[in-house]
């Protein structure tokens, strides 16, 4: 059931017991990493609890065809206007509204709040009045990357759901019904994420990990900043390139640090383990704690000033020095 939606098997079989009998409509809240699924589940399930026939077998009745076309009178999704916004209250409020009013085409709403931990206090509250006596006839999907955000008096009223990143297995799954190269690599640098997948396929993630392990081979170079002029993707780096590029760096000194003391784990490159080993061998631990530390530091410093070319090399010429050092 829901095969459109990959892992997750644990929350598909408790959403799939809500179907089975009388309708039973608590408020649920799904919480986990960004881009594995939660939000799609969360849509499958819509769908079948509105559908008007057999919810786990068929696609054919009305109500999944307007679900299907994106019409349906019954369905709600309340989401934030752009990236890293608040839920501002006038949304809930509006929601609110809504919850006044039956049903329409099947015999109950749904409505799905997509980044719920991204309402300031007087939005949750709103909506922590709506949960405390919610109409019988609705159904509240909370999705939220971080719960800690989020009120205690909402949590205690949601019967909560975790979610877990996937297996590299599944998201190279994903990915190649995408016809993306090289999906195995793409996946292990993904963290289980298919949605970050997708989004470095898009940004060829693994040309911009090459850069960054050239950079790092070379860092201890005589010649720092002949070196970086000599890096053409370096002349004119977008915000988004340069945080690719340090979280490329990122994972790699992770990598390196991890394999340096020996920890067993899964490791984001793990198609290149040996020259990860072979590079970072002459450095010492403390070199690549403080590498993560700057590079850290460079993150967001690009993504607030934007001037990746100028962080980079400054991330550079640091680490340079630092080992050069005698």
């Amino acid at each position: 059931m829901w095969d459109e939606v990959v892992g997750h098997e644990q929350n598909k079989e408790f959403l799939k017991s809500l179907l089975v009998g009388e309708r039973f409509t608590p408020s649920l809240l799904f919480h986990g990493p960004a881009g594995i699924g939660k939000k799609m589940l969360a849509r499958a399930f819509a769908k079948s609890f509105l559908c008007l026939g057999d919810s786990l077998t068929t696609d054919e009745c009305t109500s999944c065809k307007a679900m299907n076309a994106g019409t349906h009178p019954d369905f709600i999704q309340v989401a934030q206007l752009a990236p890293d916004k608040e839920l501002l209250m006038e949304q809930i409020k509006a929601m609110a509204r809504q919850a006044a009013y039956a049903p329409t085409m099947s015999t109950h709403k749904v409505c799905i709040i997509d980044g719920a931990d991204y309402m300031k206090a007087p939005a949750a509250n709103s909506l922590l009045k709506l949960l405390e006596e919610p109409p019988p006839y609705w159904l509240f999907i909370l999705i939220a990357t971080d719960i800690n955000k989020l009120l205690p008096t909402i949590l205690s009223r949601v019967i909560q759901r975790q979610f877990k990143g996937l297996t590299v297995k599944e998201v190279s799954t994903i990915l190649a019904a995408h016809e993306i190269e090289n999906p195995e690599i793409v996946a292990s640098l993904a963290d289980g994420s298919p949605g970050k997948a997708l989004a470095y396929a898009q940004a060829d993630a693994v040309t911009w990990r090459e850069r960054a392990f050239t950079l790092l081979e070379n860092i201890s170079t005589d010649s720092i900043m002949e070196f970086l002029g000599d890096q053409e993707w370096l002349e004119k780096p977008t915000t988004q390139e340069g945080l690719l590029l340090m979280e490329m760096v990122t994972l790699l000194l992770r990598d390196g640090l991890l394999c340096k003391d020996a920890v067993r784990c899964a490791y984001y490159n793990e198609d290149i383990l040996l020259k990860i080993k072979a590079c970072f061998a002459p450095w010492p631990s403390v070199h690549l704690e403080k590498a993560l530390l700057w590079a850290g530091d460079s993150t967001r410093g690009i993504a607030a000033y934007s001037g990746a070319k100028g962080v980079i090399e400054g991330f550079a010429v640091k680490l340079n020095i630092l080992r050069r050092e005698k």
